[in-house]
């Protein structure tokens, strides 16, 4: 023990309260106090004064209360005296912890609790996100700032230009990247797949070219921008020099280039360019010794199988084998009752819609829809492959999809529209361009002709209304001009063209594809440009009146506008979160079907959903979308000609069979 006189400690011991109380020993506390308060105070720390106080203060409250706890003291074993509390603190205790108990389990946040839901098996936990964000749980520093009104995001994400650059001055960095994050963005992306992309300036430059494609197509651009075309030269040219390199010219960095390069002409729909470069990566794969031989986990070949299996599907064209036979390879797992997995009509691994019974966002009658052209599609491909026909089976299944589930213009009618019955319509149309295709064994793309024919339409077309232009026939795909919205349309997902050159007031004499009888000009000339057609119109305006052109759409791009309607309406930010496999086939089903469409903005737009739904999924899913492609890419074989004329054959050789017994 080291005595007071040295600044150290001082122990006071005492075998009764009293002593404990003395005069010496009280005048000895308040000594060492006020010493080591005068010493910390010089040096200006407060705490020390606190302590002080604190210190005295619980001094002199003992010396108060010595009384009162003598009876609360009791000797321990080595003769000091050991406080005891009394019955009154230990009640005080005793609720102090009831009420941190109570608190802890009634006013905990829910966070820290498991939530459950009851389920059909009873109470089970939710269900896993579909796929993983990017960022959960993380505020970062701009995330807590909110920027100024009217503020420009531009330069000031990289203003140090850490990124790499695109040569072209339209091309803004910044903005596509921010939109790729936007639309494209998850965890499984960020993990296999952009790490490399940020190594090499082609391929981060490929990246912001898919964006960029995309980015023309939300912006309904009737060609692509200049950002766009800029960025695939310049991506042409990086790797055109890398393919001279033999170290790099079939490395795993060009084929993602390459890779990223062909996603973004198949958004686009550019087709003569996409088949160049699609045979170009299939050289470069087989010279690196196949899809096995890539590298990022499996990721890049399951990247490029299902990427061309998508681009075959769109064009209604067989795949390339190297492709289809990977994903076949790859096409199967066993998937737990509680896994969320992308299902849809052409994807149901379990037997039946787990995941999507599940999902808060698909009301009843859209899952039993799902659940009759799901069954549609099985017969169908069925039965060509065992070459027997269920023609009423499908019969009874077309008649239910076309005529049972009603339209969303009735609905609107009762009900306030929300998200969930925007889905339906859109699952509706996309149903019954399908059904169409299936009952007709036509092709999807001309399908879409007789699926926007109104349903009643051979009754209402008898010799009184034969003499009148069809455009007098009632059609519930019609473009109207009242929405569920507003008597006239002003919102945003307007059908109509927002283009100044496209208003009535200011091209009355042509509509979204200007067209002129076969007097005027042959079918084999080039068709003109809107230019061309406003000096054309002034030359008939100084010798004849004008006769006015139809100015409402075709019926078949009047259904794909309502469809495109339907889809802005239904909350895409999430990509239809559980149910993304859902908008996946329908991507796919009207890309297809707008393949001859003569709106280019409205076939690139579902493109273009298909292509985010499939990259949304693919890096978390790889064996869902593989299985998913295969299965739309058997639907469009068997609905194709070749497939049509093998199943005639098969007839006339059943029906030559039977005239023989």
């Amino acid at each position: 023990m080291e005595k007071a006189g040295n600044g150290g400690l001082e122990f006071i011991t005492g075998n009764t309260p009293n002593e404990l109380r003395s005069k010496k020993n009280m005048t000895t506390v308040r000594k060492k106090a006020m010493d080591h308060f005068l010493k910390d105070g010089k040096k200006g720390n407060g705490k020390s004064r606190d302590s002080a106080d604190r210190s005295t203060r619980l001094n002199s409250e003992a010396s108060d209360k010595s009384r009162s706890s003598i009876g609360s003291h009791e000797a321990g074993n080595d003769g000091q005296l050991v406080a005891r509390p009394t019955s009154q603190q230990r009640t005080t205790r005793r609720k102090q912890k009831s009420r941190t108990t109570s608190s802890t389990n009634h006013g905990s946040s829910p966070d820290s609790q498991v939530a459950r839901f009851q389920g059909p098996g009873g109470s089970v936990l939710p269900p896993a996100p579909i796929v993983l964000p990017m960022r959960t749980n993380v505020q970062l520093p701009y995330d807590n700032h909110v920027p100024p009104p009217l503020g420009s995001i531009g330069k000031s994400l990289d203003p140090f230009r850490t990124m790499f650059q695109a040569t072209h001055p339209h091309v803004s960095v910044e903005e596509l990247k921010f939109h790729c994050s936007r639309y494209f963005g998850t965890r499984g992306l960020g993990k296999y797949w952009i790490p490399t992309c940020l190594n090499y300036p082609h391929t981060f430059l490929s990246t912001l070219c898919l964006a960029s494609a995309h980015h023309d197509i939300v912006h309904e651009l009737p060609v692509e921008s200049l950002a766009t075309a800029a960025l695939r030269q310049e991506i042409i040219h990086l790797v055109g020099a890398n393919l001279l390199n033999p170290d790099k010219s079939v490395a795993d960095h060009n084929i993602v280039a390459v890779t990223q390069l062909i996603i973004g002409e198949v958004i686009g729909r550019e087709e003569s360019g996409l088949l160049y470069h699609e045979a170009g990566i299939e050289t470069m794969i087989k010279q690196r010794g196949g899809l096995n031989q890539l590298g990022m986990e499996g990721r890049l070949a399951s990247a490029i199988s299902w990427v061309t299996l998508a681009s075959a599907i769109l064009r209604e064209e067989k795949p390339r084998t190297m492709y289809a036979d990977y994903c076949t390879a790859r096409s199967t797992k066993n998937y737990p009752p509680t896994a969320t997995i992308p299902e849809s009509p052409i994807y149901c691994p379990r037997g039946k819609f787990v995941t999507l019974e599940r999902s808060k966002k698909c009301k009843q009658q859209t899952l039993e829809l799902l659940s009759d052209i799901r069954m549609m599609i099985d017969v169908f491909l069925h039965e060509t492959k065992q070459s027997r026909r269920n023609s009423q089976t499908l019969l009874n299944l077309y008649k239910k999809i076309t005529n049972d589930y009603v339209p969303i213009t009735e609905l609107q009618k009762i009900n306030i529209l929300t998200p969930a019955d925007w889905k339906y319509e859109a699952i509706r149309v996309a149903a019954e361009i399908q059904a169409t295709a299936i009952m007709r064994r036509i092709p999807l793309s001309e399908a879409l002709t007789h699926a926007a024919v109104p349903r009643k339409l051979a009754t209402l077309y008898t010799s009184s209304t034969a003499s009148r232009s069809s455009d007098s026939l009632v059609s519930p795909f019609d473009v109207r001009h009242d929405t569920p919205m507003t008597e006239y349309s002003t919102s945003p997902y307007s059908t109509y063209s927002t283009s100044p050159a496209m208003q009535p007031s200011s091209f009355p004499f042509a509509t979204e594809r200007p067209s002129f009888s076969s007097t005027h000009r042959s079918s084999d000339a080039p068709r003109p440009s809107f230019s061309s057609v406003n000096s054309i119109s002034s030359e008939w305006l100084s010798f004849a009146p004008p006769r006015p052109l139809p100015t409402t759409p075709s019926r078949p791009t009047a259904l794909l506008r309502s469809l495109k309607t339907a889809l802005e309406n239904s909350d895409l930010s999430d990509c239809w979160s559980d149910m993304a496999g859902v908008l996946l086939w329908i991507g796919l089903v009207v890309g297809a079907a707008s393949r001859h469409s003569e709106s280019k903005i409205l076939k690139k737009y579902f493109s273009a959903t298909a292509m985010r739904a499939g990259i949304m999924l693919c890096f978390e899913h790889p064996e869902a979308i593989h299985a998913t492609m295969l299965r739309m890419g058997e639907v469009v074989d068997a609905l194709s000609g070749e497939n049509k004329g093998e199943i005639v054959r098969r007839e006339s050789e059943g029906v030559g069979k039977r005239r023989r017994f």
